[in-house]
């Protein structure tokens, strides 16, 4: 859950801050054990031990001050602790609200405009001392000023009166840049994040170069512990991603060597992706168009959207046909998926590797 990128969210409230939207080579790995968390030697290991290694990066990164500042979600229980270590390593932190996570069958029956939602749905309430369960959603940074600013502009979608109320799109283009996102892709994203129109991870496959997938540009494992970047890059080459995530990723070497080689080699692993919450990861490689591979793993984050893996796991080989989807266990037919036009979170699935 995080950023710019990817959240809505919804409330029930009249308040506007009180709203709803966190030295082996890959061909030898056991990926079903791959995206387990990472738990640092030192390091802001404080952090993984209450809240899990989601956002590890980016906090690193905020502690470094290579990000100015960052948003976060922390269970309720859990927020005193959060704080006290936040301030160890001299972070401010600052409380917007509280997310009651909810299903989706709840929301489109009873909201207008809840098909709009995509990834989180949450019933927002303001953080007091009464709170007793939910995650609250806060901001961290080393400086007041970037606190605030991203404090300002950092709130997401929301439900007044059983509508979707969405924000401001320029506090979208405020809040990438209060979060460090480079211009371009900010600029890239404020374009083409239309659930409507288009999916953006295809998007900026289509803005890249062939064979100029960077490993540094790769955003798909944000959300799985494994990545310097916590944005959607405008390319997959991006000259301003690729020097952000290459501080980050000095900054990070200095403290956790280990940390970064198991970061590189996830980012380096081949994917198959049909848009940005339903993708998968493979132990393999991609020889004349074709993904061949040892095992599979679904890292989409949405349990609902993993509708594939099972047919993969049968299979050692993908590819692409009139963007077909087609997997293969040694020649022999295992299952085609069609592909079909969809006018919401529409999927033209790829086959990338990231070097």
């Amino acid at each position: 859950m995080s950023q710019l990128c990817l959240l809505s969210g919804i409330a029930k409230t009249k308040r506007r801050r009180f709203l709803g939207a966190a030295s082996v080579k890959p061909w030898s790995f056991i990926i079903s054990i791959m995206f387990e968390s990472y738990y640092p030697k030192k390091f802001c290991r404080e952090f993984v031990q209450i809240k899990g290694s989601g956002q590890l990066v980016n906090i690193m990164a905020t502690v470094k001050e290579i990000k100015p500042a960052m948003d976060d979600w922390v269970r309720v229980d859990r927020y005193d602790e959060y704080r006290r270590i936040c301030k160890r390593y001299g972070l401010i932190v600052r409380t917007d609200t509280v997310f009651r996570m909810s299903k989706k069958k709840n929301i489109l029956k009873n909201v207008i405009g809840g098909k709009r939602l995509t990834t989180t749905y949450a019933f927002g309430l303001p953080f007091n001392g009464s709170s007793k369960d939910g995650l609250v959603h806060v901001f961290i940074a080393k400086s007041k000023g970037n606190l605030e600013n991203c404090f300002r502009d950092g709130w997401y979608p929301l439900i007044i009166k059983h509508r979707v109320i969405d924000r401001p799109g320029i506090d979208i283009f405020k809040f990438g840049y209060n979060l460090g996102y480079p211009k371009c892709c900010v600029g890239f994203f404020r374009q083409f994040n239309n659930w409507y129109k288009y999916s953006y991870l295809y998007e900026a496959f289509k803005n890249t170069k062939k064979n100029r997938y960077h490993y540094l540009s790769n955003p798909c494992t944000r959300d799985i512990t494994y990545s310097y970047i916590y944005h959607m890059p405008c390319a997959y080459n991006c000259k301003a991603t690729i020097e952000l995530a290459r501080k980050i990723k000095k900054a990070i070497y200095a403290e956790e060597p280990e940390f970064v080689e198991k970061i590189d080699r996830h980012l380096k692993l081949p994917l198959l992706i049909f848009y940005e919450i339903k993708f998968y990861a493979f132990d393999g490689e991609i020889k004349n168009g074709k993904l061949h591979y040892k095992d599979v793993y679904f890292i989409g984050q949405m349990s609902e959207n993993n509708l594939y893996e099972s047919d993969l796991k049968r299979g050692n080989c993908v590819f692409l046909e009139d963007r077909d989807v087609v997997i293969l266990n040694n020649g022999k037919l295992i299952r085609r998926i069609r592909w079909q036009r969809r006018n919401f979170a529409p999927e033209i699935p790829f086959i990338v590797q990231f070097n």
